[in-house]
């Protein structure tokens, strides 16, 4: 089991993802902001992330790039969760160093398949 971080402001979008993945997760942990989830992420060791692309107090991009700036994280799947598909918003997610995106609303099969291109398995 591994523990998984979804950082979003949104109530409704976090728990259908967290409905989602708690057959994977041995623990679950939330955010509301970037803030928190730097916060969580230096607290525990997370093995995967899950972060909204627009949060109130910096964008998920942002948050992925300072994970990225950590050993620890470095190789660790951040998965981008947005509600757009802008060109210039999937750009700048890849550019951070996020790793894939989730649309909301989150499908069971989009995110099985997601996490089984991870490795990340029940």
């Amino acid at each position: 089991m591994m523990n998984i971080l979804i950082a979003d402001d949104d109530f409704i979008s976090t728990e259908v993802l967290k409905a989602m993945l708690t057959q994977y997760a041995g623990t679950l942990y939330h955010a509301e902001n970037g803030t928190q989830a730097l916060q969580v992420a230096q607290q525990n060791a997370i093995d995967i992330f899950f972060i909204d692309y627009e949060m109130p107090d910096m964008n998920g991009d942002e948050v992925a790039r300072r994970l990225r700036a950590e050993t620890r994280y470095s190789k660790t799947p951040i998965i981008a969760i947005t509600s757009h598909q802008s060109a210039t918003e999937m750009e700048a997610c890849r550019e951070a160093g996020m790793d894939a995106t989730l649309h909301k609303p989150a499908s069971p099969d989009a995110l099985a398949e997601l996490m089984s291109q991870y490795q990340l398995t029940r």
